[in-house]
């Protein structure tokens, strides 16, 4: 143990969840005059994820909640099945969200639906959303608007709808990794994927 140190626990910790429960969700609510209709984020203690979710879903049940998960990490399967599958365990590059185990932070019955990406495409969104948005997000930040990009091929938005992701984490963290072309391409990134996402994702977001 480390003298005068405390240890958060904050996959099994209850204040966890009640933080984003008392200042995330509310503020999602008033800044888009409770009109949003679906949350993205990812999943990782699964504290932001639940608490925001447990507060919206008190304002509106309709409220879709969609959780972000690794390609390698059991939280997509296990909501799915209530079973842990060992065989969907592999190592990721993605930091700080997914899991090989089942964390109480995370409130299962609060979110609708998985949806799973992988360490290639979150890069390439990482570095499209610098490039295009001029928002320099961490991996997890590629990772939930890949999850959107998929999320949207096999589900309409409407012109109504209000769409809320959270970015949790800085690409300054990711110099070295996401942002390097070196660290791409050791990763087999750089050759294996496309480059051109407006010809090969052409995603109709309002139908």
């Amino acid at each position: 143990e480390t003298p005068n140190s405390v240890y958060i626990n904050q996959y099994f910790n209850e204040l966890n969840i009640d933080a984003h429960y008392q200042t995330t969700g509310p503020e999602i609510w008033e800044q888009t005059g409770g009109k949003i209709t679906h949350l993205f984020a990812c999943t990782g203690t699964g504290g932001t994820l639940s608490g925001s979710a447990k507060f919206l879903k008190e304002k509106n049940p309709d409220i879709k909640v969609i959780g972000v998960d690794a390609d390698g990490s059991i939280l997509k399967s296990y909501h799915e099945t209530g079973e842990i599958h060992k065989e969907d365990v592999h190592p990721y590059q993605i930091e700080g969200m997914g899991k090989n185990l089942i964390p109480s932070a995370l409130l299962f019955d609060k979110i609708d639906e998985f949806v799973r990406v992988n360490d290639e495409m979150s890069a390439y969104r990482t570095r499209e959303i610098a490039l295009k948005e001029a928002i320099m997000g961490g991996y997890t930040t590629g990772a939930v608007t890949q999850a959107l990009m998929q999320y949207a091929q096999s589900h309409e938005f409407s012109e109504n709808d209000i769409v809320v992701l959270i970015y949790p984490d800085h690409g300054s963290r990711y110099i070295t990794k996401v942002y390097s072309d070196k660290w791409m391409a050791e990763q087999g990134f750089v050759n294996n994927c496309v480059h051109n996402y407006d010809e090969v994702f052409k995603t109709e977001f309002i139908k």
